[in-house]
């Protein structure tokens, strides 16, 4: 990344992408901050302790349908094959190049050098397309290229906010750009998928030998989340009865500090994470999708215990510490012991639904849409 802004604007009027994106957004920030799936008090967590042997019952709470019966599809469709087609088309979609001087609301192809101190500073260099008047890069960067004219290089000075690279010798410092315009992007230019294309891109000649190399790997994929695929469908046969007040408490607290904390990451204003996916602010977000989101992730759990409790399902410690090293973060915790301590509850919740994700794929049936 060289030097834009991670935050990103999303339109507000398409709520489908806006709650995919919101979902999306919201897993990451969990998993930075060592929450992910384990959003409950810890009064909460030690009564739902799959290890400890609990009280607390999950089918009281949540109706689990006829998961044996399922047949999952895991079938490589046509249109499958098409998003990946389209995807790489748009992955090598191009720009008609003109000439001019830059004005507000164009887009341009630029190469962009960063120098700190008369030094040359990798982390701010590369060769991009900027959307003037976007906001996505750093404040004042867009803006030092209007009037530019194509072929030229602009030179300015920008001062970078702490937290932007995650470099201390440019977080924080006066970074001198000089930014080439090597054009403003006209109308776009999508290839066409043909064999000369699928040569250009691939070691292959044809579109029909990279439509089966494509099936093969989809194939594979597919095979591999097997669990997931399976935990999709069992989801549908679940149904909640009823939410556990302190859980959806404290699901609603933490899918919002999941944000708060996405303002620290992104070195931005809180208000503005709710803005960059499209709500008109906190009271906005809350009012149209942190209930959606806070029960989805209650179900989540309720169904992973309950379906554990049903059929016998455990992880081994082995697998359990296999979760906390592929969890902990050394750049928070001083060790892997203090960060397994303040997780603990998290981290079993994590290996509880690998543990269930790994038996529905064992005992689920599966379609592959082959004979």
């Amino acid at each position: 990344m060289a030097v834009k802004n991670n935050v990103n604007r999303t339109d507000g009027n398409s709520k489908n992408i806006k709650k995919i994106i919101i979902t999306a957004a919201v897993c990451i920030v969990l998993f930075l901050a060592g929450l992910a799936s384990g959003l409950l008090a810890p009064s909460v967590k030690e009564k739902i302790d799959n290890i400890s042997g609990s009280k607390f019952n999950a089918k009281e709470y949540i109706n689990v349908g006829d998961y044996k019966s399922l047949n999952v599809s895991i079938a490589v469709t046509q249109d499958d094959i098409d998003t990946e087609i389209d995807d790489l088309r748009e992955q090598n979609t191009i720009y008609e190049q003109l000439d001019g001087t830059v004005k507000d609301g164009d887009m341009v192809y630029a190469d962009i050098v960063g120098y700190v101190n008369g030094k040359r500073a990798d982390d701010t260099c590369s060769t991009d397309y900027v959307i003037i008047g976007s906001g996505d890069w750093l404040e004042g960067f867009e803006d030092a290229l209007k009037g530019a004219k194509t072929g030229t290089t602009a030179e300015f000075t920008i001062p970078v906010p702490m937290g932007t690279y995650g470099n201390e010798e440019i977080d924080g410092q006066n970074v001198n750009f000089k930014v080439k315009v090597e054009y403003i992007c006209g109308d776009s230019i999508v290839p066409e998928y043909t064999d000369d294309f699928v040569q250009s891109v691939s070691d292959y000649n044809t579109t029909d030998e990279y439509n089966e190399y494509l099936r093969q790997k989809l194939e594979k994929e597919n095979e591999a989340d097997k669990g997931e695929f399976a935990w999709t469908d069992f989801m549908e046969t679940c149904s909640v009865k009823k939410y556990p007040k302190e859980m959806m408490e404290e699901a609603r607290k933490t899918v919002l500090q999941g944000y708060y904390d996405m303002a620290v990451v992104y070195g931005c204003k809180e208000d503005e994470v709710f803005e960059m996916f499209g709500y008109d602010s906190e009271d906005d977000f809350k009012k149209t999708d942190l209930e959606e989101l806070a029960q989805d992730t209650v179900k989540e759990n309720l169904a992973a215990q309950a379906l554990a409790d049903l059929e016998g399902i455990s992880y081994t410690e082995e697998e359990y510490n296999s979760v906390v090293d592929e969890e902990y973060n050394d750049e928070e915790y001083s060790s892997k012991k203090e960060y397994e301590k303040k997780n603990r509850q998290f981290l079993k919740d994590t290996a509880l639904m690998k543990a269930v994700k790994n038996w529905l794929a064992e005992n689920i049936s599966f379609n592959t849409g082959t004979k």
